[in-house]
């Protein structure tokens, strides 16, 4: 089972892919920084039921990201997909 802490470190290292990934454009940049952004309140959350339509509203997001970036940026992908998984395994 994954821990807060865990899922904040996938969350750092997606963050850090999507820094070093130059080709991703400025849309798709932003969309991931927001979905990025808008997990962190959830993580702070002690409640893990505290918002859950907006929970379910990020995780849609989040599998729109996926599917947007599996052709042009399977790592990125990837890390998104791992970020979706631990959102799972903590309860969000």
């Amino acid at each position: 089972m994954t821990t807060k802490a865990e899922l904040q470190a996938r969350i750092a290292r997606l963050h850090q892919d999507l820094s070093e990934t130059e080709s991703v454009d400025g849309d798709s940049r932003e969309l991931l920084t927001e979905l990025i952004d808008d997990i962190k309140p959830l993580l702070e959350s002690e409640d893990d039921t505290d918002s859950p339509h907006s929970a379910l509203s990020l995780i849609d997001r989040l599998r729109e990201a996926t599917r947007r970036f599996e052709a042009s940026h399977p790592t990125l992908a990837e890390g998104i997909g791992r970020v979706i998984d631990s959102l799972s395994n903590v309860g969000i």
